[in-house]
């Protein structure tokens, strides 16, 4: 049947709702985001050239998971300010049914939950293997690509302690280098120039540094040598050659239903899954807690589904984590957890007296 007015004015709230919403999320997710990939940069863990595309796909993979708490929160909202304006009494007085209601409501929920499937399936495995060649790479960069002016480093390889002062305004070179590096018999050598750039060959990786002086000797003992340099073209130390990153999240959906029996796969193969349910179970669950008394506010109804979205999240994560180590049966899955929002549907259904639902006539009017 084609969607009558109602249907329609009330999707089209939904929609709007959750745009704003997603916005607000957005922006929380990628200040969050944000946070954690410049903390790793000043630390030396990537190089600052990387952070856009790791910011971006962090904040894709962010709103993916928060997407259906969006969805959730616009229908809350809209719902609320409909109650409070007394727009659901009136329309109920005019013989819309709940039934009609709900339909609105998956009218905009449905559409979702398949695309939250789509992207949980297909785009968001691909980002995350993307996130995870970008960190290799700059695994295998040199160490210089990683230095922050006026912090010490630690090399990801070797023992070496690095500082700069300051970059060049081009940022092809250090100024005031200062490098630390104690040898396995117990010799310390101090390295110190005015200027440092990096080389990069297919066989080696070298630290070239200009104008400075390098002193050699035991550390508390008055013996030292000291050697004074124009140019000196030091080895970096190539980092050890490890495995290609490849997170649980990066495995293709192909591949997590061929391995479906082993639990680790079974339980990011019922995650994935999971979240488009959570989609159509919160949706449930948003008019008995909408329908709340006329002058209790807009928001009246948020801080209860808060608590419950909370739980929700909480065992689905926490079911994930059951299934991989194999604490519940492969059989049973996730699927158990959707029970939550189920049983609060049920019990608010019946205290708001939406059940057994009435279907009756719509007037004209309606329309």
């Amino acid at each position: 049947m084609r969607p009558l007015l109602i249907e329609r004015f009330l999707a089209r709230d939904f929609l709007v709702t959750q745009a704003a919403v997603t916005a607000v999320l957005l922006l929380v997710i990628i200040g969050g985001v944000l946070g954690r990939v410049l903390r790793d940069v000043a630390e030396g863990r990537i190089p600052l050239d990387v952070l856009p595309a790791l910011v971006a796909f962090g904040s894709f993979k962010g709103l993916m998971l928060l997407w259906p708490v969006a969805l959730f929160l616009a229908f809350l909202l809209v719902l609320g300010r409909m109650q409070r304006d007394s727009e659901l009494i009136a329309m109920q007085a005019g013989g819309v049914s709940f039934a009609r209601i709900y339909r609105a409501i998956y009218m905009v929920a449905i559409p979702a939950a398949l695309v939250l499937l789509f992207l949980m399936s297909f785009v968001v495995p691909r980002v995350e293997a993307m996130v995870d060649q970008l960190r290799d790479r700059a695994d295998q960069r040199s160490d210089l690509v990683g230095i922050t002016p006026g912090r010490f480093l630690r090399s990801r390889v070797g023992d070496q302690v690095f500082f700069a002062e300051s970059l060049t305004p081009d940022r092809q070179a250090l100024l005031s280098v200062f490098i630390y590096h104690e040898r396995a018999d117990g010799i310390a050598e101090v390295t110190v120039a005015k200027r440092a750039i990096a080389e990069l060959h297919a066989s080696a990786r070298y630290l070239v540094l200009e104008d400075g002086h390098r002193y050699v000797g035991v550390p508390g003992e008055g013996s030292f040598q000291m050697l004074e340099f124009d140019r000196l073209r030091m080895r970096v130390p190539d980092p050890t050659l490890a495995e290609p990153r490849r997170s649980l999240d990066g495995v293709p959906m192909a591949e997590l239903w061929e391995q479906r029996h082993q639990p680790v796969f079974r339980g990011e193969l019922e995650w994935r899954l999971a979240m488009p349910v959570s989609v159509l179970m919160l949706a449930l669950v948003a008019l008995p807690l909408g329908l709340v008394p006329p002058r209790s506010g807009r928001y009246a109804a948020v801080p209860l589904a808060i608590v419950v979205y909370a739980l929700y999240a909480n065992l689905l994560i926490m079911g994930k984590s059951w299934v991989i180590v194999g604490q519940v049966p492969m059989w049973l899955g996730l699927w158990w957890v959707h029970l939550l929002p189920l049983s609060v549907w049920l019990v608010l259904s019946w205290r708001r007296c939406l059940w057994p639902v009435r279907f009756r006539p719509v007037r004209s009017a309606a329309r």
